[in-house]
């Protein structure tokens, strides 16, 4: 387990482009349909998202972010604002925010929005560079009207008075610390008290921690609470992990729909493991349609925030090319397993269909396999007829 100030610090390398997180394609998948000849600062820029995610060879962050530095210094703005990114984060190079900004001002010179947005604010707050409000707000301002949401939110704080603290933030800073020292227990009454106060992240810790039974005695039904609680709040992570408690009826209905609705809304701001679930559920047709290029769109998301689940199954479904004999469950597998090397089982899976729940799922499947078992019965029945006997089994299709 991740100590909690990691959790809370992941990564987001790819949160700064002006890609909206509801994007139709992701960034491996605009990368393949890139057409032969494409601009070279491009073509490079495509090779460290390949690397990043795994989609050819396995995941190699080093390597991505040298394509990455390569199609920058070539002018490619996309590149230049994940660089200035790196720096900023101190990914694969050691952190240095005035170099960061160097990138960024190369990026937004070319109105790159997640650029603009990312240095705006490194001028509000002096982060390597000398503090200049009226620059920053520009910057802001600049990004905002292009339409890309986190500057519009930005900006709205801004002419608000700025953000405001966070209910519960000393607290929860004291959680943080308590726990990285290793006192669990300890941490688990402070993150309470925070989570009591209002603090989003807080709160979907205490259901963390009671899931797990970190610090507290294991508790699914306290856990189910709090998870609740947190994705009312409108918190990602709270969102993602009741989706999965409905996703597996644990202590709520076993509701596919609801699961995928919550996972939408964890996917949309961002969250890895909102997208690496609903990836997922467009893989299995839990609670949305099925539907592999979704699927695969959702997994790339999560696999450039580091998820190497995702990027495996990203890469499973491609070299597959939409054909997926993976299972859902074991007893899925169970089901299935006496077919899955029978030549009819290359039909297409049932693209657009929507299961609400394990139950409809396994049903489905169950008739697929009494038909494969139909069919089986009906060759053996007919294995020593006479030499030029005709007769006609039925296929196993897929139900309707």
């Amino acid at each position: 387990m991740l100590p909690l100030s990691a959790r809370l610090t992941a990564l987001l390398l790819l949160l700064f482009m002006a890609s909206a997180a509801q994007a139709e394609q992701s960034e491996v998948q605009r990368c393949i349909s890139l057409p032969p000849g494409s601009n070279a600062s491009v073509a490079e820029y495509c090779q460290g998202i390949f690397a990043a995610n795994g989609t050819r060879e396995p995941q190699n962050q080093a390597a991505a972010f040298q394509h990455y530095l390569k199609a920058a210094q070539m002018g490619y703005a996309e590149a230049q604002a994940v660089v200035g990114a790196a720096y900023q984060r101190g990914w694969q190079i050691q952190a240095n925010p005035s170099i960061a900004a160097q990138w960024y001002e190369k990026a937004a010179a070319q109105g790159h929005a997640g650029a603009e947005l990312n240095l705006g604010e490194m001028y509000l707050r002096g982060n390597g560079v000398a503090q200049d409000e009226a620059r920053g707000r520009a910057l802001i301002t600049a990004a905002a009207n292009q339409g890309f949401a986190p500057a519009q939110r930005e900006l709205a704080l801004l002419q608000n008075g700025g953000p405001k603290p966070l209910p519960g933030a000393d607290l929860w800073g004291q959680a943080t610390a308590r726990y990285n020292s290793g006192d669990h227990a300890g941490a688990a009454m402070l993150v309470q008290q925070a989570a009591e106060a209002g603090h989003p992240a807080a709160t979907y810790e205490m259901g963390y921690l009671y899931e797990n039974g970190d610090g507290v005695t294991k508790n699914l039904a306290l856990a189910a609470q709090w998870y609740e609680k947190g994705a009312a709040m409108g918190d990602p992570a709270s969102e993602a992990a009741l989706g999965l408690f409905y996703e597996e009826g644990v202590q709520v209905p076993d509701d596919w729909v609801t699961a995928a609705q919550w996972y939408q809304k964890s996917a949309a701001q961002n969250n890895v493991s909102g997208q690496a679930n609903l990836g997922r559920a467009y893989q299995y047709g839990v609670g949305v349609p099925l539907n592999l290029d979704m699927a695969v769109t959702w997994y790339d998301k999560a696999a450039a925030q580091g998820d190497g689940k995702s990027a495996y199954f990203a890469k499973y479904i491609r070299d597959n090319h939409g054909f997926d004999r993976s299972s859902y469950s074991n007893e899925e597998q169970a089901i299935m397993a006496p077919y899955m090397m029978q030549p009819w089982m290359l039909h297409p899976l049932p693209s657009g269909r929507m299961f609400h729940n394990t139950q409809e799922r396994l049903n489905y499947f169950r008739a697929w396999a009494s038909a494969a078992a139909a069919n089986a019965s009906c060759i053996a029945q007919h294995a020593n007829a006479f030499l030029g006997t005709t007769y006609t089994c039925p296929a196993p299709v897929p139900p309707e």
